[in-house]
């Protein structure tokens, strides 16, 4: 029941949070000081929606539980990408 809400309130939470880094470059202030790279961080906020959205449809899936399943595997792996965009956002820029 709480990961539902947690699926259901944070997808498009993160959801606008990516475009708005994206689009305006517009950070939280309380990661302000250890991201580094805020295209990385708006990436992964929109990759973490599209995890926690693929999670929240796989429940419904309860017709055939094996894609189901599938399914949300695949979010997981999602998510899995996403948390390591979320530490490349924190990697210093590259020098040249």
């Amino acid at each position: 029941m709480i990961m539902r809400f947690i699926e259901l309130v944070g997808s498009p939470v993160l959801l606008v949070g990516g475009v708005a880094t994206l689009g305006w470059g517009w950070l939280p202030m309380w990661e302000r000081s250890s991201v580094l790279r805020p295209v990385a961080f708006g990436w992964a906020q929109l990759t973490l929606a599209v995890a926690l959205f693929t999670c929240l449809v796989s429940d419904s899936l309860t017709n055939a539980p094996h894609l189901g399943l599938a399914v949300k595997v695949v979010g997981i792996v999602v998510m899995l990408f996403g948390f390591w965009l979320l530490g490349v956002a924190e990697w210093e820029p590259r020098r040249r």
